[in-house]
């Protein structure tokens, strides 16, 4: 068994107010996750410039119509990740774990679309990117785990939840995570303050 069998969300908002900044803590405890790296051509036909330095080492019979690659560790590491909620059961869900706690930035104990309306409320006002990246906990990638970082930094793309109204208390969903640089952390480990 993984050291972190389900996948955990977390990501960063500021809510303004009294709220302020929290940090919301998603528990994908009902989940399906397929890894995958996507891959594709450094440069196509379409660059005929690049093409044409190349020339010399492409064979001489049918080379024109076949794609150069090069691994410079290109591609993106991406997390395709289907959500199932399990209503009472999600776990935590937001800045609290505390079922009696319900605003707009955390619902561990409310309702399906309560907690629809927080996670994506998060990923609405929240700014996820380099310079602010979320933080998927998941296998190995958790404190305790054989790989050397505790969390993957990830944008997310395309998130969305879908509600049936046949299903009175649960609902379903997908996000893809993408592993991304953390900009803060490099750029704040390689600036130097003059003497």
């Amino acid at each position: 068994m993984p050291t972190q069998p389900h996948p955990i969300l977390e990501i960063d908002a500021d809510f303004g107010g009294s709220l302020g900044q929290q940090t919301g803590r998603f528990e994908f405890r009902k989940a399906t996750v397929e890894e995958t790296v996507r891959t594709g051509y450094l440069v196509d036909s379409a660059l005929s410039d690049v093409i044409g330095l190349l020339s010399e080492y492409l064979p001489t019979d049918d080379g024109a119509r076949k794609g150069i690659t090069i691994d410079a560790g290109g591609g993106q590491h991406v997390f395709e990740v289907d959500i199932t909620s399990l209503g009472a059961e999600d776990g935590q869900w937001g800045y609290s774990n505390d079922e009696t706690v319900l605003d707009q930035a955390t619902a561990t104990g409310g309702d399906r679309v309560q907690k629809m309306h927080v996670l994506m409320r998060y990923l609405t006002i929240g700014s996820v990117d380099s310079f602010t990246p979320a933080r998927l906990i998941y296998g190995e990638y958790a404190p305790g785990g054989v790989m050397p970082q505790d969390h993957l930094p990830v944008f997310l793309e395309d998130p969305n939840i879908l509600a049936d109204r046949e299903t009175a208390t649960s609902f379903d969903g997908s996000i893809t995570f993408v592993e991304t640089t953390a900009l803060d952390q490099t750029l704040s480990g390689t600036q130097q303050t003059p003497d």
